[in-house]
């Protein structure tokens, strides 16, 4: 917005901070929290979340459709306390992992699991609405952590075991109009453009939480730009979703994607 990008395709967009009250606002019943319950009173008109997340808000809240992958792939950690005797992920098999219940770290830590072999009945995955007070009260013995928590989980000593990654998607309420929409991801697309040549302003912004000194090495998204969401991707996370109990069956890509533009 501050650089006019959407100003230059004719939008006027306001921009809302996400979950205004905090922890408090983290709730496990994802219905409840803000920019959820915002969308379905129709208050916000677009908002971004992670792609499994996008398939679930859209198919339970009956709301709104997915117009796009997001503008980044997201980065998080799967952390450990500093005095854990756990070393690696396959080792998390049967052991309490502290999340933000059906949010991004919640479905990228299943994947994590699952790729380093632990059975998807032998994750142990619990909601908390502070992560980080979880994992360093020894509540839980790791948890699924993005920033600002993952820079002030390691100043407190903990230990990251493993990376994680992923998509997030767009989500509109069906009043935007096929051109509104384009407009739309075509700013977004102008902004990602100027950010991948302006780092420190990323960090400034999205690390803002932080301690000065802890934004240099702060994680940061990978700037890739909207993109169309294909059928194809589409139906493997979806079907991905079912397998595990997330969704009863695959949607029709129609009843949740809008691939006009």
């Amino acid at each position: 917005m501050e650089q006019g990008f959407f100003a230059q395709e004719d939008l006027d967009v306001e921009y809302h901070e996400d979950n205004p009250k905090g922890v408090e606002g983290r709730c496990e019943d994802f219905t409840e929290r803000w920019k959820e319950s915002q969308l379905a009173e129709g208050a916000l008109e677009v908002y971004p979340v992670c792609e499994w997340g996008a398939i679930e808000r859209v198919q339970t809240l009956g709301k709104g459709k997915i117009i796009g992958l997001d503008t980044t792939i997201r980065t998080g950690a799967m952390m450990v306390r500093a005095d854990s005797k756990i070393r690696t992920v396959a080792e998390l098999a049967d052991v309490p992992i502290a999340c933000t219940w059906h949010a991004g770290t919640f479905y990228a830590a299943i994947e994590c699991l699952e790729a380093a072999g632990v059975p998807f009945d032998h994750i142990k995955l619990v909601h908390a609405n502070d992560r980080l007070e979880a994992l360093l009260s020894g509540k839980t013995e790791a948890a699924a952590l993005m920033e600002p928590l993952v820079s002030r989980a390691a100043e407190a000593g903990a230990r990251t075991i493993a990376d994680l990654r992923w998509r997030g998607g767009i989500v509109a309420g069906e009043d935007l109009d096929d051109e509104t929409v384009g407009k739309l991801l075509r700013g977004l697309n102008k902004a990602v453009a100027w950010l991948q040549e302006n780092e420190d302003r990323s960090r400034q912004e999205l690390l803002r939480d932080l301690k000065p000194e802890l934004r240099r090495d702060g994680l940061l998204p990978e700037l890739v730009g909207a993109q169309a969401y294909q059928p194809a991707t589409f139906n493997r996370t979806a079907n991905w979703m079912v397998e595990r109990g997330f969704l009863q069956e695959t949607p029709a890509y129609e009843e949740v994607v809008r691939s006009g533009k």
